[in-house]
């Protein structure tokens, strides 16, 4: 057994025994042995990871291909959520990196070639149908292969089942108009046999002539001998070949992201390297500063040459920066500050008028699939691509995203909102969330898409399978009602991001809450979703909210009222759950450790004679308590040496400095507000090591000379320079070497040592009594601000999470600090008022 292997089989039985307790460790191994046995995986395991997230993708599409997958690799479903649902934590950084692979090792290939197909599949485009058919190939795979491996049947370099998976991979991943359509169209039915689809195939390759890349061919050619099994011995035929191998380079796509409410052809380059999840509750985008790349004068409609190099930026210099990136930087900063008044935003006049216009195509039958595309893309910001991968279903036994239909004859949205990173099994308190989530539909809109089914009421909501052809006609229905119109050009973009944009130029709600509703992965939100966990009917009043201002918009302008509703305030589950993040803690779970915390210090208060090893007890209880009330009133994340000097803390004004996460530019400290108690318990903090240094002063004379620096640090800095105070803060600020405030003393025989708080010894430190997640106070903090209706630009400002053109303390900003702090106060006293933070004073002090 694999070391990787032996940690997996801990895993699922602690998932067991919470859960399933009737699992026992026998079933465990043997279930998991026939499941890596099934796929063929390295004796490593290497990107195990890859599979579960396999599966989840394929279920957020289509839940009848998930379970077939599921039931053909043989995988339980305890085993899928021990892995899916919880972090698997290891501390062995070589084990985790292989869990998490990404990429195959040299051979694979050709020995596991079967394997890399599941491994890879992140790169997949996938469909209702490609998932269909992915799992059609699994399904087949399985029953012809003695024939895939027959060694009569091999070529001289590869075996039928390399080449099947192969071509099978290259064709997932290969996003070209011959292979979409493919991927849109085959299979026919979820009931279609091997045969059928072979048939289906060499029906498409007969009828299309030429092709614009040869290999796209080869791929399908190769598919439809797979699935109608007709291998038979190759044909050996010489070729010649040039001495050298001229075939250029390939040079892989980064990941563009459009900007929202910037030109067409400035996008933003986001990591295309998939991270290890923190098990501590810190997004792995989180962990770096943002970088100002962005990719300019692209078509990203369009395939690129090979060879060519893209258009990107990486100005190091800062002449070089300044005179090449500032249009570009001014644009982005502009789209992240759209007023009402934009005009990529759709006025209520427009909105009105492509209302009603809309209501009256609807009564038209030809028109109706055209309405429904343009009313999705509106109410639910998606796109033609993705409004095609929804389905009406009736059956809550095999969930899909799109429009469930009640047995009420009600319609409610219904999406998947998970994390990439989740809680460990050992973590306590923490809230229940859930993953799916259903939404309100509006009666009008239900009855379209009911009356377009027809008598089949199940299936996909739009019948037409090409996305371009529905493009096209909604592209020119626009085009032709704008026309006879005074305004502004209607557009598909306009359409899609109507929410985006009305929520930049209002922040009537925070866009978490169109994220998690309609699972609209919007960049502004990539990271910031991570920290939010809701309840579920406190998200539907909020998106009530949205559609009633909406309403109340075009109410203002024509006098009239809307026709119909945008929203309808109903719950699905009268039960409030939660969704979103899975570290966030309970109220509850929260007074415990501050109880936890208060007996730790008065169980360690020092005698009338104060011996060492007392006063180091204390010291380190007290620090606990004081550090543990700093992540949760400013939202720091959980960094090494938090508040790394005092010097950051202004208690006059109730602010602190932070920098947990930076660069060499600055561009992520910020200045947050700090509640009433935490300033009393801060000023009270350096008052206690005041006092620590004059009892150790004889005994540890250069611990004390370090704790005068750390307690009189205002009096030093004073008299430095802009270049000095530069220096001195790049030194000190999350230093696991520069002595900060937090720090534990450590017993070292006769002697005492002191080493910065860290993330790890924080959280040990309680451990008996209650196991939190070390970024917990940033996950709560977050979620109750937004209970807290506070305005997202300030929730932003508190949290660190903003885009170019919103940093705070930027020169184009005309934030005032002072009157956000004034109004975040009295919100974050509340919040410490209701878990029971206090001030402790210090014994010593």
């Amino acid at each position: 057994m694999t070391s990787l292997k032996q940690y997996l089989v801990e895993h699922i039985c602690r998932y067991c025994e919470l859960k399933m307790p009737q699992i026992g460790k026998d079933e465990v191994c043997e279930d998991l042995d026939e499941f890596v046995d099934r796929i063929f995986a390295p004796e490593s395991l290497g990107g195990l990871k890859q599979l579960i997230q396999m599966i989840v993708r394929i279920r957020n599409i289509s839940f009848h291909s998930a379970h077939t997958i599921m039931k053909e690799l043989h995988l339980p479903t305890y085993i899928f959520d021990a892995l899916h649902n919880y972090s698997f934590d290891v501390d062995d950084r070589y084990i985790s990196n292989e869990y998490h692979r990404t990429k195959y090792q040299k051979g694979w290939c050709s020995e596991y070639p079967f394997y890399v197909v599941l491994l890879k599949s992140y790169e997949y485009n996938l469909t209702i149908k490609s998932c269909e058919l992915f799992a059609a190939f699994i399904k087949h795979y399985y029953s012809v292969l003695d024939t895939l491996r027959d060694k009569d049947l091999a070529r001289e370099s590869s075996t039928r089942e390399e080449d099947a998976c192969s071509n099978f991979r290259l064709f997932m991943r290969t996003n070209v108009s011959e292979l979409n359509y493919v991927r849109e169209t085959i299979p026919n039915t979820t009931g279609d046999s091997p045969t059928a689809i072979a048939h289906q195939l060499d029906q498409y390759l007969n009828s299309k002539e030429t092709w614009p890349y040869l290999p796209h061919k080869n791929y399908l050619r190769t598919l439809c001998h797979f699935f109608s099994n007709d291998w038979r011995p190759p044909k050996h035929i010489r070729r010649r070949r040039a001495s050298i191998d001229r075939l250029p380079k390939r040079y892989a796509d980064p990941i563009a992201i459009p900007i929202v409410g910037a030109h067409n052809d400035i996008f933003a380059l986001i990591p295309d390297e998939p991270l290890i999840p923190n098990s501590e509750g810190l997004n792995e985008d989180d962990q770096y500063a943002a970088q100002t790349f962005v990719i300019n004068n692209r078509d990203v409609d369009t395939k690129r040459d090979k060879t060519e190099l893209l258009d990107t930026a990486i100005p190091f210099n800062k002449h070089v920066q300044k005179r090449t990136a500032i249009d570009v930087t001014a644009s982005v900063r502009r789209s992240h500050n759209m007023g009402i008044q934009n005009t990529q935003l759709l006025m209520p006049e427009e909105l009105n008028f492509l209302a009603g216009k809309l209501i009256l195509m609807s009564h038209q039958a030809e028109n109706s699939e055209m309405v429904i595309v343009i009313w999705l893309m509106l109410l639910l910001s998606k796109s033609v691509e993705e409004v095609q991968s929804l389905v009406v279903f009736t059956d809550l036994s095999s969930k899909q995203q799109g429009l469930y239909i009640d047995e009420l004859g009600q319609g409610w949205w219904f999406f998947y909102v998970s994390h990439s990173a989740k809680a460990k099994l050992n973590n306590e308190g923490l809230r229940e969330v859930k993953e799916e989530v259903f939404t309100s539909c509006p009666e009008f809109l239900q009855k379209l898409i009911v009356a377009n089914r027809g008598a089949q009421l199940t299936g996909p909501i739009l019948k037409e399978k090409d996305p371009k052809v529905i493009t096209q006609s909604v592209v020119r229905k626009l085009k032709k009602l704008s026309d006879r119109h005074a305004s502004g050009r209607v557009s598909v973009r306009r359409l899609v991001n109507f929410v985006s944009y009305y929520l930049n130029s209002t922040e009537v709600i925070d866009p978490i809450f169109i994220d998690y509703s309609y699972a609209v992965h919007m960049y502004m939100t990539r990271v910031a979703r991570s920290y939010a966990n809701v309840s579920d009917h406190f998200r539907s009043v909020q998106l009530e909210k949205l559609w009633r201002n909406v309403e109340q918009d075009i109410e203002s302008y024509t006098g009239n009222v809307l026709p119909i509703s945008l929203f309808e305030l109903r719950h699905f589950d009268q039960a409030d759950l939660f969704i979103g993040s899975s570290f966030t803690p309970t109220n509850d779970a929260i007074s415990t450790l501050i109880n936890s915390l208060t007996r730790r210090i008065s169980a360690s208060m020092p005698s009338f004679q104060h011996r060492l090893i007392d006063i180091v007890d204390y010291h380190n209880a007290f620090t606990a308590y004081t550090a543990w009330m700093l992540l949760f009133g400013t939202g720091y994340r959980a960094a090494w040496n938090p508040l790394p000097t005092f010097a950051l803390f202004l208690p006059s004004l109730n602010l602190m400095g932070i920098s947990d996460k930076d660069d060499s530019d600055f561009s992520h400290s910020r200045i947050v507000a700090v509640p009433n108690v935490l300033a009393s318990q801060l000023k009270e903090y350096k008052r206690h090591l005041g006092c620590l240094r004059s009892l150790l002063r004889v005994l540890l004379p250069k611990l004390c000379s370090t704790i005068d620096n750390i307690v009189d640090v205002e009096q030093n800095i004073l008299s430095f320079n802009h270049s000095q105070a530069t220096q001195w803060y790049k030194v000190i600020r999350n230093s696991r070497k520069e002595q900060g405030p937090f720090f534990f003393l450590n017993r070292q025989g006769n002697s005492v040592v002191a080493t910065n708080l860290s993330p790890s010894e924080l959280v040990n430190y309680c451990k008996n009594e209650i196991q939190l997640p070390a970024n917990a106070g940033r996950h709560w903090l977050k979620s109750h601000l937004l209970e807290k209706n506070i305005c997202p630009e300030l929730i932003n400002f508190q949290m660190g999470h903003w885009q170019a053109g919103e940093v705070p303390l930027g020169h184009y900003s005309a934030l005032s600090h002072v009157e956000a702090i004034n109004e975040m106060v009295p919100v974050l006293d509340e919040l410490f008022e209701e878990v029971g933070w206090k001030t402790l004073k210090s014994v010593i002090s």
